[in-house]
């Protein structure tokens, strides 16, 4: 049996790679989004109340969707053959 340790290596900088995104990427964009919702209603910095900043709050908001529409495509990709299987719907490239 013949190791490629440059290939395993590479592979296992990949798995690395997609776990810090997945695994600290999506929760900083949330945190990030919350601290643009907070700071956009005027609630942060010491600002007097009731100094709004819409841009912030949309840039929030934006975030917020990001973070849940990559969720819902990992949980898609995750259960695309069973989606596949049962419905016959081809998400990702599955079937075809």
């Amino acid at each position: 049996m013949n190791f490629d340790i440059a290939q395993m290596a590479l592979s296992a900088g990949r798995v690395l790679l997609v776990g810090l995104l997945f695994g600290a990427g999506l929760p900083a964009l949330f945190a990030l989004g919350m601290r643009l919702q907070s700071a956009g209603t005027g609630e942060v910095d010491g600002e007097a109340p009731g100094t709004r900043r819409p841009l912030l709050t949309a840039a929030g908001w934006i975030l917020f969707a990001v973070v849940i529409a990559v969720v819902l495509a990992g949980v898609l990709f995750i259960t695309r053959l069973s989606i596949y299987h049962y419905f016959g719907i081809s998400l990702f490239g599955v079937g075809k």
